[in-house]
């Protein structure tokens, strides 16, 4: 401890009048002391905080493997400085209120991000996992309390080792959960894939329906032209396939056009068989936490029987 210290006062150009103060972490008479000193000890708590921050920052945005990466990275080189260290001296400096309070600021916070990583994007189990693991290391460390005492350690290093075990272990609770849910992600693309070709060859099987006249009613009817015919009934089959597709739209949803707009901006006419499709995407699925999920949907209006069915793919 005395090498650290003096290493300390060498880099920080502290006096040895100046170390009590610091250790104890008296920082208001240690500025009315040394003032430039105080200055050059506060430049070296903000630099390690923002080196968290930067740390918390990429781990938010990185993939799965990156993020184990970087566990591992900023992990193992607090415990390569430590095994440099000395176990005897890392337990000593502990003790004094200049490193113990900034570091359990320090993995406070990193485990309050990592709890807030886990709980935002996991699920039931991902809340349960961080109870067990946050309960049992400081359930433990309370039970251990007595006998840590006895063999040295005070409370504020016992939470300082719960905290950096908490940190650890929920790093990787946070890309695991990151992994299920971009698998997720993946199973519900491939669904949308399945579906969106599910709907082109069911487009595909409605246009094909088309039946070549066989009377003279039905080839008039074919030589109508389809602009025509489809003005005759654009609005009733408007109005119709918007209450359709209300029906047919799953929980909450809203329209991205005005009350009184049309809701379909496309269609086709099947006039042999008395039929108008219309094609959408002016709704959005509005989904737990107001994400909203863009949808295209297409309505079949028969206006002979004046009937509608709709249909939606997000």
């Amino acid at each position: 401890m005395k090498n650290i210290g003096q290493s300390l006062k060498e880099k920080l150009l502290l006096t040895d009048e100046d170390m009590p103060l610091l250790l104890q972490g008296d920082f208001a008479n240690l500025m009315k002391q040394n003032r430039e000193g105080a200055v050059r000890v506060s430049i070296c708590y903000a630099s390690l905080l923002l080196a968290l921050l930067i740390f918390l920052g990429l781990f938010s945005l990185v993939g799965v493997l990156f993020k184990m990466f970087l566990s591992v990275l900023i992990f193992g080189l607090l415990g390569f400085v430590a095994y440099s260290v000395g176990e005897e001296n890392v337990v000593k400096a502990t003790k004094y209120p200049a490193f113990s309070y900034f570091l359990v600021f320090l993995f406070g916070v990193m485990t309050f991000s990592m709890i807030h990583s886990v709980m935002s994007d996991g699920g039931f189990l991902s809340f349960l996992c961080v109870i067990v693991i946050v309960g049992g290391i400081f359930g433990g460390f309370y039970l251990m309390r007595e006998k840590a005492k006895a063999r040295g350690y005070t409370y504020i290093q016992l939470t300082l080792i719960g905290l950096v075990l908490t940190s650890f272990l929920l790093s990787f609770q946070s890309a695991f959960v990151q992994m299920g849910t971009e698998h997720e992600i993946k199973v519900h693309k491939q669904r949308v894939e399945l579906q969106r070709a599910r709907e082109a060859e069911k487009m595909k099987d409605l246009l094909s329906e088309s039946k070549a006249c066989t009377n003279e009613e039905d080839c008039k009817k074919a030589n109508t032209k389809k602009n025509t015919y489809y003005q005759q009934y654009e609005e009733e089959a408007q109005n119709s396939c918007e209450n359709a597709v209300a029906r047919e739209l799953p929980g909450r949803f809203e329209w991205t056009v005005g009350k009184n707009d049309y809701k379909f901006d496309r269609f086709q006419v099947d006039v042999v068989n008395d039929k108008i499709t219309l094609f959408g995407d002016k709704a959005q699925l509005i989904e737990t936490g107001n994400i909203k999920i863009k949808v295209n949907y297409t309505c079949t209006y028969d206006t002979k029987k004046r009937i509608t069915s709709a249909s939606y793919h997000k």
